[in-house]
C-alpha cells in the first residue's frame, strides 16, 4: 500500500462553495502528515473531476462534509483514521477493502444520479421486473452504487438518512463487511437491496425507519440484534438464512410490502424474535429450521394461509400482542399447508412449558385430525370414529360420556321389552341396567348376557351395544397407546 508523502507545507483550505479540482484535493489529502493536529476537513465544495484515494494512507480524521462530487468516489483498499462524507453528494462510492480506524459516516449523504426506479428483491418463481435471488452474488460482475466488499471499520457504520438513488437492482454491496461497532441505518432510503451476505457486525444493525428494496442478510453475524422497527419497510424479500444474531430480531410496527415482501428466515438463530408487523406481509414467511427462544407476534399481521413455512421450527415460548387462545393458535400452524405432526408437537411443547396441559393436549387432539385428513377412506373413517368416541385419547371424559348413554339407552329399551330368560331354577332377577352394562363390557362378565335370550329388535339391540362396547374399548386403547407413545 502507497503512503504519499509531501514536505511539510502551509495548509491548503479552500473556502466553502469553492469548485476545486480532484487531483488538485487528492494531492492535498495524500500529502497530510498524520499527528500534525485535528481532522482534515474539507466543507461545501464543488469537486471537478475523479477523487480516486485507492491504496492510499491517510493518518488522520478525513472529513469531506456536504461537498458535492462529479464522478464516483475510488476509495478500494484507502487506509484511513476515521472517513467524513455526512450531507455529501456523489453517482457513487466504491470502497471495497477500505480499512477505517474509526468510523465511517454518510449520515445525510446522497448517492446515485437519476430517477430512482424502485427495484424490489424478489424470488425466481416470483413475477415483476426485481432482481432474483442468487444462492450466491457473482461480485466481480456485480456493481452497486455504494461498494463496501471486504471493508473493515473499527468504529461506527453511520449511514443514517443516507439516500441511493439509481435504478440499479443493488444499492448496496457488502459481503464480508466487518464492524467492530454498531451499523446505524435509521431513515436509510435505498431504491435497490442491501446485500450484506457473511457480514460480521459486533453490536446492533439498526435499519429503524429504513426504506428498502430488500436485504440479503444470509450467514449475517451480529451480537446485540437487528432492529427493523417502527415504519421499516421493504417492497422486497428480507434474507436472514442461517443468520446468527445474539439479542433480538425484530420487526416491530415494519411493513414488508407490495410487490414482493417477504421473510425468508430459515435456518436463523437468536433468542428472541419479533414479528408483530404493522401490516399482513405481502408474500411469504419461511421459518424452516429456524431456533428461537421466544417468538412474538400478532395474529393481526400472521402470514396468508399457504404462505407459511414452520418446518422444523422451534421455539420455547410465544407471546403476542393480545391475547390468541389456543384454537386460532392451532389456526396459525394450519397457515403452513405443509405442517406436519412436529409442528403440532413443537406447539404442544410451548404450552407444556408454560404449564398449559389443557391446551397441550387440545393441539395434540388437533394434529391427530389434520395428520389424519391425508389417509385413505378407511383410514380418515376409522380416524372419526377415534374423534368421536375418544378424541384420540385426548378426551377421555368423551368415552365415558358414551358408555353412560348407550348404557341409559339400552337400559331404557330392555325396561319395555324384557328378553326370555334362559336356564331352570337359580335364575338371576331380572335388572334392564346390569344386562345392558354387562353387553358393554367386551371382556369382563356379569353374569347376565348369557341368562337372557332377547328376540326380534331387542336382537339387534343387543348386538348394537356389544359392537359399540369392542369399538369403544378399541378406540380407548389406540387413543391410550398414542397418548403414551407421543405426548
Amino acid at each position: 500500500m502507497a503512503r504519499l508523502r509531501g514536505s511539510r507545507r502551509p495548509r491548503w483550505r479552500p473556502a466553502p462553495g469553492a469548485t476545486v479540482d480532484a487531483a488538485r484535493l487528492r494531492e492535498e489529502i495524500t500529502g497530510h502528515e498524520g499527528g500534525t493536529g485535528g481532522p482534515l476537513r474539507f466543507e461545501g465544495l464543488r469537486v471537478r473531476g475523479r477523487l480516486d484515494l485507492s491504496r492510499c494512507r491517510v493518518d488522520a480524521v478525513l472529513e469531506l462534509v456536504d461537498c458535492v462530487f462529479d464522478e464516483p468516489l475510488r476509495l478500494a483498499e484507502l487506509a484511513v483514521g476515521a472517513l467524513n462524507l455526512s450531507g455529501s453528494e456523489a453517482p457513487a462510492l466504491h470502497a471495497n477493502r477500505i480499512t477505517v480506524d474509526g468510523d465511517l459516516r454518510l449520515s445525510g449523504a446522497t448517492l446515485g444520479s437519476g430517477t430512482p426506479v424502485p427495484q424490489p428483491l424478489t424470488a425466481p418463481p416470483a413475477a415483476g421486473d426485481g432482481p432474483r435471488v442468487p444462492r450466491r452474488l457473482p461480485e466481480d460482475s456485480t456493481s452497486a452504487v455504494l461498494e463496501l466488499a471486504d471493508a473493515r471499520i473499527d468504529g461506527n457504520l453511520v449511514v443514517e438518512e443516507l439516500t441511493v438513488a439509481d435504478s440499479g437492482p443493488w444499492s448496496l454491496l457488502a459481503p464480508r463487511l466487518n464492524v467492530a461497532g454498531s451499523v446505524h441505518a435509521r431513515g436509510l432510503t435505498a431504491s435497490g437491496a442491501l446485500y450484506l451476505r457473511d457480514a460480521q457486525i459486533a453490536y446492533a444493525l439498526n435499519l429503524n425507519g429504513a426504506d428498502v428494496g430488500g436485504l440479503d442478510g444470509t450467514g449475517l453475524a451480529c451480537g446485540r440484534g437487528l432492529y427493523a422497527d417502527w415504519g421499516f419497510r421493504s417492497a422486497g424479500q428480507v434474507l436472514l438464512r442461517a443468520a446468527v444474531i445474539e439479542g433480538v430480531v425484530t420487526f416491530h410496527d415494519s411493513v414488508i410490502g407490495a410487490p414482493a415482501g417477504a421473510l425468508l428466515l430459515s435456518r436463523l438463530r437468536v433468542p428472541r424474535l419479533r414479528l408483530d408487523l404493522r401490516e399482513p406481509p405481502s408474500d411469504a414467511v419461511v421459518l424452516q429450521d429456524a431456533a428461537v427462544d421466544v417468538l412474538v407476534d400478532s395474529a393481526a399481521t400472521w402470514a396468508a394461509p399457504g404462505r407459511l413455512n414452520l418446518e422444523g421450527f422451534t421455539y420455547k415460548r410465544l407471546e403476542t400482542a393480545g391475547p390468541v387462545d389456543v384454537r386460532a393458535r392451532i389456526g396459525w400452524l394450519t397457515r403452513d399447508p405443509n405442517a406436519g405432526a412436529g409442528s403440532f408437537e413443537q406447539l404442544a411443547t410451548s404450552y407444556e412449558s408454560a404449564g398449559d396441559e389443557r391446551s397441550a393436549r387440545t393441539v395434540r387432539h388437533a394434529r391427530e385430525r389434520h395428520v389424519r385428513r391425508l389417509d385413505r377412506l378407511s383410514g380418515r373413517a376409522w380416524g372419526l370414529v377415534q374423534d368421536l368416541l375418544f378424541g384420540y385419547g385426548y378426551a377421555p371424559r368423551r368415552a365415558l360420556v358414551w358408555l353412560l348413554s348407550l348404557a341409559a339407552a339400552g337400559s331404557l329399551w330392555f325396561a319395555f321389552h324384557e328378553p326370555r330368560a334362559v336356564g331352570g331354577s337359580g335364575q338371576r332377577a331380572w335388572d334392564p341396567v346390569l344386562y345392558s352394562v354387562d353387553l358393554l363390557i367386551p371382556v369382563a362378565s356379569l353374569g347376565y348376557r348369557g341368562s337372557w335370550d332377547p328376540q326380534g329388535a331387542g336382537k339387534a339391540v343387543a348386538v348394537f351395544l356389544v359392537v359399540s362396547g369392542w369399538t369403544l374399548a378399541t378406540a380407548v386403547l389406540a387413543g391410550a397407546r398414542r397418548v403414551i407413545g407421543r405426548g
